[in-house]
């Protein structure tokens, strides 16, 4: 019986040993992975920078109308390597512990500032709606950075006219900040993996408007790790509507 007792623990301290290997080989492969991406990401700013400067020179050196047309096209695709590889430098930084530096933010002037800076750049009917004021505590710079992915979003699933709402409303304790468009909407089967990486709904369309397949990914990470939720809803043919949720910051008084 002694021995059996032995046997079993010497097997299970066995187990526990291969298993801390076996998790700390898991580690090394994913720091390794995000190490290279990273490095990767940065080595790339260079020449993506280098290559647009003479695509740049070649299309308004007044050669005939295709090279001019091929110059562009060169230059549509280096931006959109170029934000792929900032994008990619965003999701590994996310994995980092000090990601986030919070500070409190009130609401109202970070939606009315999201729709001044985004209607310019797109013929859409814009709408703001702001029915609740409050303050949140977030990383501005990165919540805003979420909310421009999904701005980004509506814009490319809306046509010329199409109407985009941003607005706040309270739902308790909860400030929630909304984007809201009357585009061509996801298909249900499509919604559960809005926000994993890479994701593309109708990919050739989302090319075609240099999408990348990471920005929605990377609103997700951004609004979790600011203790946030997101989530979506769509009807195919109707619209699309993105909620971020975010707990008030606390009062303070005088």
């Amino acid at each position: 019986m002694f021995l059996a007792m032995v046997w079993h623990a010497h097997r299970r301290q066995s187990a526990i040993e291969e298993a801390r290997r076996h998790a700390e080989s898991e580690h090394r492969l994913v720091e390794g992975q995000r190490s290279f991406v990273r490095d990767a990401s940065h080595e790339l700013r260079t020449p993506i920078t280098v290559a647009r400067g003479h695509a740049e020179l070649i299309r308004d050196s007044g050669l005939d109308g295709q090279v001019a047309k091929d110059a562009g096209v060169v230059l549509d695709e280096l931006g959109r390597l170029s934000k792929l590889s900032e994008r990619l430098l965003i999701l590994t930084a996310a994995e980092d512990p000090g990601f986030l530096s919070t500070a409190d933010i009130e609401v109202e002037p970070l939606v009315v500032g999201l729709m001044r800076r985004w209607s310019p750049t797109a013929l859409r009917a814009w709408q703001v709606r702001v029915t609740a004021e409050g303050t949140i505590r977030a990383d501005r710079e990165r919540l805003e950075t979420a909310l421009d992915a999904l701005m980004e979003n509506a814009v490319n699933a809306t046509e010329e006219g199409g109407t985009i709402l941003v607005g706040c409303r309270a739902d308790g304790e909860t400030l929630v900040l909304e984007v809201t468009d009357d585009g061509r909407g996801i298909r249900a089967g499509d919604l559960a993996r809005v926000f994993e990486r890479f994701s593309r709904i109708e990919p050739d369309r989302a090319r075609g408007n240099g999408g990348t397949g990471l920005g929605l990914s990377i609103a997700s990470r951004i609004v979790e790790g600011n203790g946030g939720v997101i989530r979506v809803r769509s009807t195919p043919g109707v619209g699309t509507a993105f909620t971020v949720e975010l707990p008030q910051a606390p009062w303070k008084g005088s």
